[in-house]
């Protein structure tokens, strides 16, 4: 189990996480400003920092900027609610091991904790390094079985119900590949492929529909940047084949 160093002004979100962290096993230290936040990483050196970013006047990026200025290793999970992206960019440019955005369940941040503390053998069926894949569709029940399909096949998943929250997993955490539905509420599929294809260039991307008598979305999807495309109904042997396959381009 992790030592944990917790730094956060609410102090119902101080309280939630350091009972959910200690009923985990971690051992948890809290902070409730910059200055005690800095004392207390420089004097017990924890294996993980939570730190929320959301400290009055930018303090929890000045913080931040500061431990990785002193331990590049630092592993730092960083917390905001803001409502733009600057501090999810500001993070990651900064060095943030994850980014997770207030709300976020107790499972994102049990997957959060487990990405940045791999256990001793974090690599795949094939002794490759385990991938990362984010999987986008607005379908609960599908989110569920594929990532049950994807994790009994080594892979690490994230998952995300828009093209919107996509786009933030992307930029919170090393993603390899994403497998993203074509139709979707908030921003759709195709939107979403040409951002990935023109920001993010060393993502590949499987995208999938369920087709139009009137467009054929596949095809437009591999115009926009998509690698591999499947039409639904599919086998799930041809997902995880497309999977591999784009794993092993990347590497």
């Amino acid at each position: 189990m992790a030592t944990i160093l917790l730094i956060a002004e609410e102090a119902i979100l101080l309280e939630q996480l350091n009972a959910a962290l200690r009923q985990l096993g971690h051992t948890v230290t809290l902070a409730t400003e910059e200055q005690m936040g800095w004392m207390l990483f420089e004097a017990t050196h924890p294996s993980i920092t939570i730190l929320s970013l959301d400290l009055a006047e930018t303090a929890g990026i000045s913080l931040l900027w500061k431990i990785r200025a002193t331990d590049p290793e630092a592993v730092v999970i960083g917390l905001t609610g803001a409502e733009t992206d600057e501090q999810y960019r500001a993070a990651r440019e900064l060095g943030a091991s994850v980014v997770l955005q207030k709300p976020f369940m107790p499972a994102d941040l049990d997957q959060a904790l487990r990405q940045v503390s791999p256990p001793a053998d974090s690599s795949g069926p094939s002794g490759y390094p385990m991938a990362s894949v984010l999987v986008v569709d607005d379908e609960v029940p599908v989110l569920q079985f594929l990532r049950k399909a994807l994790e009994g096949a080594g892979y690490q998943v994230w998952e995300a119900q828009s093209g919107n929250e996509g786009l933030r997993q992307v930029c919170a955490q090393p993603i390899d590949v994403v497998i993203t539905d074509i139709l979707m509420s908030d921003m759709d599929g195709l939107e979403m492929i040409g951002v990935l294809h023109r920001n993010f260039p060393n993502i590949r991307i499987i995208a999938i529909s369920g087709g139009s008598r009137y467009l054929d979305y596949c095809s437009v999807a591999k115009m926009l940047g998509a690698h591999e495309t499947l039409n639904k109904p599919f086998e799930l042997q041809q997902l995880l084949d497309a999977v591999a396959r784009q794993v092993g381009e990347k590497s």
